[in-house]
């Protein structure tokens, strides 16, 4: 049985521009950057991303004060003297391999990947597309160099930007060379080709051909609403409705990716849903089934693939619920066999550091075929199915 982490976190050192001088001289102290507000690393960063839903949409002169929506718990998170680390949780931790090793060991873990949300939150700011790109690529290079005692078992995912669909190829490569096994992907098409555009197929036969999984994390996936919806002034409903929907971008992303034909294309590919939520998945996979049937055609038109969407989903699409008793897959087990996958989202708040733990204590009426398919062999079958199996470096606790 192999054990497979498929979200955690790990943010560069604060000095890490250092080593790029040239890119520090023009990356801006403020984000984003048409409109600076927050600096990385504070309490104003976390406020803006859950409000950036509602929020922006409204004038800058109408919108609520940014620091309105740092409540008192941000900021114990975030201090002056930079974020903190509470009793073992921290939303940005610096990297340290050695430490994280040893609490994969402790669980039992072989493999994690490893996500910066500075990575995506730089991605979703950086409004010049090759300031964005030599970023990401500076991104990559730090990540990959800072885990490279540990490559073997810490998977960095690769840090896209997507105005340049070639550079996203070569930066895939490039990475996969260096030990990543995964690459972001956004609803945030900053050069207009959606994912089901045949432009777009250059990205999904690279991924495919280099034996990585797509990734569609929270932090690249911002809910839309009506700009109505930002005329309050009141904190606590920005961020609340901002946050109501944090499926929304995914299950329109999916919709995509199965009427657009992707899969059919790309037997071989998979996309992976982390942070999304769970509950959602079930209905949204009735709904494109229920769109795809027959008497569907009259009103939308012929569906003429080979697979109902949820053949599709069941083969090319994983989602990684949260460690919390409110997300358990065990519903996804019996109606979308294979599909849920575990993570932990280490060391984040609403994460857990004994993931193991948790989900052996959730899961305890679950059978061992549906435990280890969730804990690991799920996504080793994705990989095996590119033709480029994972490792197990380590002997797992069961």
């Amino acid at each position: 049985m192999i054990v497979y982490d498929v979200d955690s976190h790990f943010e560069p050192a604060p000095d890490w521009l250092d080593a790029f001088p040239s890119l520090k001289r023009r990356l801006p102290d403020l984000l984003p950057e048409h409109e600076p507000e927050f600096a990385l690393r504070s309490p104003e960063h976390f406020a803006y991303f859950v409000s950036d839903g509602i929020r922006p949409l409204a004038p800058s002169s109408e919108r609520v004060p940014l620091d309105r929506l740092v409540t008192p718990f941000l900021r114990a998170m975030y201090p002056e003297d930079g974020p903190a680390t509470i009793n073992g949780h921290c939303q940005h931790p610096s990297v340290d391999g050695d430490a994280r090793i040893a609490a994969l060991d402790a669980q039992g873990i072989a493999l994690q990947n490893v996500i910066s949300g500075a990575g995506y939150t730089l991605m979703t700011c950086l409004r010049d597309p090759a300031l964005a790109r030599d970023t990401a690529w500076a991104l990559n290079t730090h990540l990959s160099e800072a885990l490279s005692a540990h490559r073997d078992r810490l998977l960095p995912v690769t840090v896209t930007h997507f105005d340049d669909l070639d550079w996203v190829v070569s930066e895939m490569a490039r990475m996969r060379a260096l030990g990543s096994r995964a690459f972001h992907v956004t609803t945030e098409f900053s050069n207009n080709i959606p994912p089901y555009h045949p432009e777009f197929d250059k990205v999904w036969s690279a991924a495919t051909d280099l034996g990585m999984v797509a990734v569609l994390h929270v932090g690249m996936m911002p809910p839309r609403y009506h700009p109505a919806y930002a005329n309050t002034q009141d904190p606590a409903l920005i961020t609340r409705m901002s946050t109501s929907q944090s499926f929304q971008a995914a299950q329109v992303y999916l919709n995509a990716l199965v009427f657009g034909g992707v899969f059919e294309r790309h037997p071989a590919l998979t996309v992976l849903l982390c942070e999304t939520g769970i509950d959602w998945l079930p209905f949204a996979v009735a709904n494109m089934d229920g769109r795809a049937a027959p008497g569907s055609a009259a009103l939308l038109g012929p569906y003429e693939l080979p697979l109902k969407p949820s053949e599709y989903v069941q083969r090319n699409v994983r989602v990684s619920p949260l460690p919390q008793a409110a997300q358990s897959p065990v519903d996804l087990f019996e109606n979308l066999p294979d599909v849920a996958v575990f993570s932990s989202d280490m060391p984040h708040f609403e994460g857990s550091l004994a993931p193991i733990e948790f989900w052996r204590g959730e899961l305890s009426d679950v059978g061992s075929d549906a435990w280890e398919q969730f804990v690991g062999g799920s996504m080793a079958e994705a990989y095996a199915r590119m033709g480029d199996p994972l490792r197990n470096p380590v002997a797992t606790a069961s």
